[in-house]
């Protein structure tokens, strides 16, 4: 028997010195290979394709429409819930993640695709056509950082879209060659910080004139390395979603950033934080519901992570819908609340619970999922929803 451990041990020392051999060969890809399926693909740099897509599925209502948009948009929408989102036909009913995701954004974007469609196909011109903005000839990534400012309250820094205690604000200065050409408004952006998790979102967003210059990626780079760490989920846009994917998956990257791509979360390390990053990660992956398949981790993580990783890896399970009843079981008598994950026992779909609140004398919940279906409903159809996920 201790010939056998022996040997095993051998074996286990020889394939982790091999994998530090390729690494300092260059021969281990730093970098995470984005799966087609990824909630991140849902950027602006996809769209085209995305909409390629929902061109075929529509080519016969398109030929049947003879060229009259009215007739073409009626076959797709039947008519708007509740809430404005288009109810689409029933042979469109199903789960095209491109359909969901435009659809839930509300009937004037998705009017707006339709027409797009529909006027590409019949070769007809806009006659609209949004004035170009000129870009600026100058170099914005020279910028600086200042802050924060931290909310003292839930109120203080509303202004900044931070409803959060201890939420932070970090202002972005543009150099002095840009902010010359600038308006006023337009000289300075910021970034917010959530209190928990190091979750960043940029309201504000990149300057018109400003855009095409990687400066949007350019600024979480360095949210990165100010803060050791970030992380986001599929609420994002579709802008910042093509950041991450930019930062996660490209090589020029790869020697300053490390990271952790799940079902509908990402985490971001910069590769030399003297944070504690065993600690950072597994509290970050003990409130997430996610699949093995979705969960694709940079090796220089997982090697720092090792048996963290391994063990939280290994108790994942191939495919989560398989034990469903289980989980309804063990979450019994409980009723949703924001950050459940929860099953519609109508349809049998997972969803994330976001919340409850009261619009107009009326309760109402709200859930979405990876494939951006987005579910507002009147809080009395809450009890057809069970939680098999709790933090």
């Amino acid at each position: 028997m201790p010939i056998v451990k022996n040997r095993i041990f051998i074996k286990m020392n020889l394939q982790e010195n091999i994998q530090r051999i390729r690494q300092m060969m260059g021969l281990i890809k730093e970098t995470i290979d984005v799966p087609s399926d990824s909630y991140l693909t849902m950027n602006i740099k996809n769209f085209p394709s995305y909409k390629r897509e929902v061109t075929n599925m529509l080519k016969d209502k398109l030929m049947t429409s003879d060229g009259d948009f009215v007739k073409f948009k009626n076959s797709v929408i039947t008519g708007l819930d509740q809430n404005k989102v288009s109810i689409l036909s029933q042979e469109l009913q199903q789960d095209n993640r491109y359909l969901n995701y435009m659809t839930s954004m509300g009937y004037k974007k998705f009017n707006s695709l339709l027409y797009d469609i529909f006027s590409d196909f019949y070769g007809q011109k806009q006659t609209k056509e949004k004035p170009q903005t000129q870009v600026l000839n100058c170099d914005p990534s020279n910028f600086k950082i200042l802050g924060p400012l931290v909310a003292k309250d839930d109120k203080s820094l509303m202004s900044y879209w931070v409803s959060q205690q201890g939420g932070k604000v970090y202002k972005i200065v543009f150099p002095e060659e840009c902010a010359t050409e600038l308006e006023l408004q337009d000289r300075t952006t910021y970034v917010t910080v959530e209190p928990v998790e190091n979750r960043i979102h940029f309201p504000k967003g990149v300057p018109e004139k400003l855009r095409g210059k990687k400066l949007g990626t350019l600024i979480y780079m360095a949210m990165i390395k100010k803060l050791g760490y970030v992380t986001s989920s599929m609420g994002n846009t579709a802008e910042i979603k093509m950041v991450y994917a930019d930062l996660i998956s490209n090589p020029k990257y790869e020697k300053e950033l490390m990271s952790l791509l799940l079902q509908k979360q990402v985490l971001v390390f910069d590769r030399n934080t003297d944070l504690d990053v065993k600690q950072i990660f597994n509290d970050f992956v003990s409130n997430k519901f996610t699949d093995k398949k979705s969960v694709k981790v940079s090796p220089a993580l997982k090697e720092i992570l090792g048996d963290d990783f391994t063990n939280w890896f290994n108790s994942l399970e191939e495919q989560p819908e398989q034990s469903i009843e289980d989980k309804i079981q063990k979450y019994e008598g409980l009723e949703p609340k924001g950050g459940d994950t929860v099953v519609d026992t109508t349809t049998g779909k997972i969803y994330s619970f976001n919340g409850e609140w009261e619009d107009k004398g009326k309760k109402q919940i709200h859930l979405s999922n990876e494939k951006f279906e987005s579910l507002l409903l009147s809080a009395d159809e809450k009890s057809r929803f069970k939680v098999i996920y709790r933090k």
